[in-house]
């Protein structure tokens, strides 16, 4: 429990610092999750923290809210990029479907990328477009509580996120689900 406050308070006091991987490591060894068993803890929208990438869009920025919105009973993702602070499916997206690999990985099929605008009226506007080459990968899950997500993708990134509690952005994902 130590390590877990140190860490999420290293990503608010000191977010560029090599220690955060150093005890990101720590704690991936103490895991003990079971994708069986803590399927559900995954639900929720997940605020990317850190991450070992250098690409922009896979990294943590104080201006823009990097959500991975993850429903896994429905087996739905949405990767999400918006501008910190609005309350709203609003951004750059990237839908992808969920499955189980085994009991540590997660195999995850993009489907739809594209822009997501506001509402105006009934209607949704959004530039979505299919993926029409397919595109897979994975995340390994080698560390998850209530809080807390340390994962590493197919390419070797390891990503660390904080879990937000929003229901009402994550029923904004479920009714967005439903209109692609």
């Amino acid at each position: 429990m130590q390590l877990e406050k140190k860490l999420l308070d290293l990503l608010v006091q000191s977010p560029n610092t090599d220690k955060i991987g150093i005890i990101a490591k720590e704690l991936e060894k103490e895991s003990n999750f079971v994708l069986s068993n803590d399927f559900q803890k995954l639900k929720g929208i997940w605020a990317l923290r850190w991450s070992t990438s250098r690409a922009p869009f896979l990294n943590y920025s104080p201006l823009v809210d990097n959500f991975q919105i993850l429903d896994p009973i429905n087996l739905n993702a949405l990767n999400l990029l918006k501008p910190k602070g609005i309350k709203s499916i609003l951004g750059t997206g990237i839908v992808a479907k969920l499955k189980a690999l085994n009991e540590k990985q997660i195999g995850v099929r993009f489907t739809y990328a594209g822009l997501i605008g506001p509402n105006i009226g009934q209607k949704k506007i959004k530039a979505l477009t299919k993926i029409k080459t397919e595109q897979k990968g994975w995340l390994e899950i080698t560390f998850l509580n209530e809080d807390l997500r340390i994962c590493r993708g197919d390419k070797g990134t390891l990503f660390i996120l904080k879990k937000i509690k929003d229901e009402i952005l994550y029923n904004k994902f479920q009714d967005f689900i439903e209109t692609i």
